[in-house]
């Protein structure tokens, strides 16, 4: 007896549906019965026929990959799939297997009929025209509706869709303003990423939907059905006056795109930046170096950018600024003039703790052996841990006082030789003495140093 493997689809979860996919069902194991086939596996599956990329589709790819079962059974030829190269791959995977296919209500699309490839190839062609047809004509429905305001698709965080008309969900309409506020604040795309678990991508949509401003849109996205991806269409997409509530005001939405802009033409520099993280604008903000390609020009210019205000300054001239004056600054202080004397020692100080530890066991023997009373030694012990604790203060101090000689000198060093070093190391050496640096344009900068 064959073992069958039925498959069935519907392309929606209306209810006639889910009834037209139980119907199919029973016709399937009647089909079955009559037949004499022992149903080895059903595989339902609610998705597109466009696609290639369903739960079940791939299931029942991988049992024909494992020749699992003898004979594939469906409702009809476009419920298999919706796309000629598809089906036609599907045909040939299973024929390799030599495992055979029945359609229920199309007798002549079986692997025993000769015109059975003749008649695949048309009704396979046929079906992905009434496929592109209905999809043209959805879309066209739902542009009409998304010009008069409505909402005809799933609704975004913070909002539920009620009849394509977006009603505001306020605990998480909450989040989406927390979510607008921290990127005016100052937040980068991966700290967004990061504190809300939100794809890169998807920070990037949420900060650009107008729909958190009152409007809707259409055409500015989609997946195209060709190549599964998900693509951008800016050049085809509309924006109309919503029927809903804002979420976020014009003030903050425009502020946001402007700042966003700041990310969107430009990229991060992938090497350290002389001022990185050292720069202040807009009092708070930190300026990030940027690098951006002039399309008509085969270079690219380097730029610190104001994540707030978008303002931006070119690196190479305020860096060139500021290493001068952090030289003056260094090279002009009279901070090594003071040499520290260190009073000669008859002994080392290792040497006297030593001496004092080897006393204190001599103390403590003293008592055990009862040449000595209790209080007596309590008193020694304790005198001679005061002398502990003074000789290892006075090292500390000496130790502390000999690096931060020695750090000054090589700071010393490496300033005089700081034109010569590579980035990275120009920037520790910056961190080291600079605190920080306010800079509103190239001839208003004040520096804060550490030493």
């Amino acid at each position: 007896m064959k073992k069958a493997l039925i498959y069935l689809r519907v392309s929606d979860i209306m209810q006639e549906e889910k009834d037209s996919l139980n119907n199919q069902e029973r016709q399937a194991l009647e089909y079955c019965d009559f037949k004499k086939y022992s149903v080895y596996k059903i595989i339902k599956e609610v998705a597109s026929g466009r696609s290639a990329e369903r739960d079940g589709f791939i299931e029942l790819q991988k049992e024909i990959s494992e020749n699992n079962f003898d004979v594939l059974i469906f409702y009809e030829l476009s419920r298999l799939a919706r796309s000629c190269v598809t089906i036609h791959n599907l045909v040939h995977s299973m024929r390799v297997k030599e495992i055979s296919f029945e359609s229920i209500t199309e007798s002549y699309l079986n692997s025993f009929n000769p015109a059975s490839k003749i008649m695949l190839g048309m009704i396979a062609s046929l079906a992905e025209t009434e496929s592109d047809l209905i999809s043209k004509r959805v879309k066209t429905r739902m542009k009409f509706l998304t010009s008069q305001g409505y909402y005809p698709f799933r609704a975004p965080i913070g909002y539920r869709n009620v009849n394509n008309i977006l009603e505001v969900v306020e605990e998480e309409a909450e989040l989406v303003r927390e979510f607008f506020q921290d990127f005016i604040d100052g937040y980068t795309i991966a700290q967004l990423r990061r504190k809300y678990n939100v794809s890169h991508p998807g920070v990037w949509r949420r900060l650009g939907n107008v729909v958190y401003n009152g409007k809707t849109k259409f055409g500015f996205e989609g997946k195209n059905h060709n190549t599964g991806k998900w693509e951008t269409n800016k050049s085809d997409g509309e924006i109309f006056e919503g029927k809903h509530k804002a979420i976020i005001s014009d003030e903050i939405f425009n502020l946001t795109q402007k700042r966003l802009q700041t990310f969107k033409y430009s990229k991060r520099s992938k090497g350290t930046s002389i001022l990185s993280g050292l720069i202040n604008h807009c009092e708070k903000w930190k300026m990030f170096i940027k690098v951006q390609e002039r399309k008509t020009e085969p270079f690219y210019y380097k730029f610190y950018s104001c994540p707030i205000c978008g303002k931006s300054i070119g690196a190479e001239k305020i860096e060139t600024l500021i290493l001068e004056e952090v030289k003056d600054y260094i090279l002009n202080l009279k901070f090594l003039d003071s040499k520290i004397q260190n009073k000669k020692q008859e002994k080392s100080t290792k040497e006297q703790i030593k001496k004092i530890e080897t006393k204190k066991k001599r103390v403590i023997d003293s008592y055990i052996d009862g040449l000595i009373s209790r209080e007596t030694q309590k008193e020694k012990i304790i005198e001679l841990n005061k002398e502990l604790e003074a000789l290892s203060n006075k090292d500390k101090i000496e130790v502390t006082t000999e690096i931060t000689k020695t750090f000054k000198e090589e700071i010393v060093k490496m300033i005089e030789n700081i034109d010569n070093l590579d980035i990275k190391k120009q920037h520790l050496i910056l961190s080291l003495v600079v605190e920080k640096i306010d800079i509103s344009d190239t001839e208003n900068i004040k520096i804060y140093y550490k030493i």
